[in-house]
Order: C-alpha cells, then structure tokens, then sequence
C-alpha cells in the first residue's frame, strides 16, 4: 500500500536550514546506508514545493541527476513558463491547486511504491491536512542557532508519533514514526 512519507534532515535544535538558507552543514553528515537506499528505492513519486524544487540553479539536471528518477509534482502558485526538461522515468508536473491534489496524483504516479514528500512548507501542508503516513526525520550532528524551524508553522496542531525504528550511521541518527 502506498504511503506518504515528510522526510527532512535537521539540526540537533531542530533547523532544517541555516541562517543562509543553506543545507550544506547539515548533508556534510549525511551517510546513506542499507535502510535509506531500501526506502529511496521504494519511492514512486515526489512532491515538493517550488522553493524546494529551484534550490538547484538548472532545473533541468532533474531529469539527468535527480536522486529520485520519478514523477515530481511541484507545488506552486505560478508554474515557470519554459517546462523543464524530463526523461522517460522523471516527469515534472506543476500543481496550483493544493496539496491534496499533489498528493492524490502523486500516489496514483506511484502504485504501490510510496509518495515523499520533501520541504518545509509542503511537509507541513501534507501533515495539517492529514496526508502523511510517516515521518522520517534524519538528525545531524551540529547546531545551527538560527535558520528554517523544521516544524514551524504548525500552530496548535497536536500529532500523537510512534516510533518505527531507528537508523544509526556514524555521524548521524535517523528516526522514522508513523502518525498516529
């Protein structure tokens, strides 16, 4: 069965940025392993939010490097006006009308295989709307101080977790939980 997984790499304090809006300090630990290359495998679809998805300064190296060879779905209010570049597996669609219809499309991309969510901002759409299935919450070993709060914005909402299991490499420890 599909599920929808927010996965993010953040501080020991909880910043999932820093102070530049950069991510380099925190992926300076990032290890992949058995368990995350197991998961990155079973991933059918990606939605992200624009921010997320121009992070890279050619969109179009999606289709010749991205990580997840999948169909993305881009949220956004504006679309760009030149469509990037795709390949036979990783197709970009832009979606402007919300992240339950990201998500509906996503999961009917990926089948069985499971729908990641990735960014700040969309995870935190996806989780008030009650879309995610599950967390995983990648922890590097460095303080940041300032930057983007992973959970920020999120109000008064209460979300009861229960921990799945725990992934350990040697600079980094990673939690996955399941919303309850």
């Amino acid at each position: 069965m599909t599920k929808v997984v927010w996965g993010m790499i953040m501080s020991v304090d909880g910043f999932i940025n820093d102070r530049h809006g950069s991510l380099d300090k925190l992926y300076a630990s990032f290890e992949p392993n058995d368990e995350i290359n197991a998961a990155m495998g079973n991933t059918g679809a990606v939605v992200m939010g624009r921010n997320s998805f121009e992070s890279t300064e050619d969109t179009d190296a999606y289709a010749d490097n991205y990580e997840f060879q999948v169909p993305l779905y881009i949220m956004t209010h504006h679309p760009p006006a030149r469509h990037p570049k795709e390949n036979d597996k990783l197709t970009i669609t832009f979606v402007t009308d919300g992240i339950e219809s990201a998500i509906r499309q996503a999961k009917a991309s990926a089948g069985e295989r499971d729908v990641v969510v990735l960014g700040a901002s969309t995870g935190q759409q996806a989780l008030k709307a009650g879309l995610v299935d599950e967390l995983q919450i990648a922890i590097a070993p460095i303080l940041l101080g300032t930057g983007l709060r992973f959970f920020e914005h999120l109000d008064d909402l209460e979300i009861e977790l229960e921990k799945i299991k725990t992934v350990e490499t040697g600079r980094q420890v990673e939690i996955w939980y399941k919303v309850i």
